[in-house]
């Protein structure tokens, strides 16, 4: 009976380890997509917060049971809307 023994080489860091460990991740092209899309996200929302032009307006949308609502941040000021609103455009209009 033959037994493989496979070996992992540590070496300095444990860097040979960890580029074992990239290959077989960043092998998979599913995964590697995954994990870069992922990457690129959080780098946009680095860029958005380190510019101020992009920062001093936010504003964000959503559908409940009972109508859209909505908040927005406009030069520091922060508006939020707790009155649901029939339709998008509805709430579009008092939050701009």
């Amino acid at each position: 009976m033959t037994t493989t023994k496979k070996e992992f080489h540590i070496g300095r860091n444990g860097t040979r380890m960890i580029d074992w460990l990239v290959n077989k991740i960043f092998w998979w092209t599913p995964l590697r997509t995954a994990l870069l899309a992922e990457a690129d996200w959080y780098n946009s929302i680095t860029r958005t917060m380190s510019d101020p032009n992009d920062m001093s307006v936010a504003t964000a949308m959503w559908c409940e049971e009972d109508g859209w609502r909505g908040w927005t941040v406009d030069d520091g000021k922060y508006y939020f809307n707790d009155i649901p609103e029939k339709s998008l455009s509805d709430l579009m209009e008092i939050l701009n």
